[in-house]
């Protein structure tokens, strides 16, 4: 069986992904070893790098497995247009819902 490539999450969607507060996380998820949200381990094969996230007290670079990524893309698609003038207006012209929407799908391959 082959392993499924990567993904790379387009930076300007980065920050619509919402992820559980630093302070609260083990060790191993802090430091990316392990999914950010479910506690899967990662290995370079595996991990889905979440971008730069700023803290108080520095950086973070988190990190997650493809399936609990995925739920988290399909959480922000479905919370975008709550917060987006142009998805009011009409979504089917929303650029960073259809991104989502497309993202979703790739995490879904």
């Amino acid at each position: 069986m082959t392993a499924k490539a990567l993904v790379d999450i387009p930076a300007d969607l980065l920050p619509l992904i919402l992820l559980p507060p630093l302070e609260v996380l083990p060790d191993a998820r802090a430091r990316g070893a392990e999914c950010v949200w479910g506690g899967e381990p990662l290995s370079t094969a595996t991990a889905i790098d979440l971008g730069e996230r700023k803290t108080d007290g520095g950086h973070w670079f988190p990190r997650a497995c493809r399936t609990c990524t995925r739920r988290a893309v399909l959480a922000a698609r479905t919370s975008h247009p709550g917060m987006c003038e142009q998805c009011t207006d009409d979504a089917t012209l929303c650029e960073t819902r259809r991104a989502l929407h497309v993202l979703a799908l790739e995490l879904r391959r």
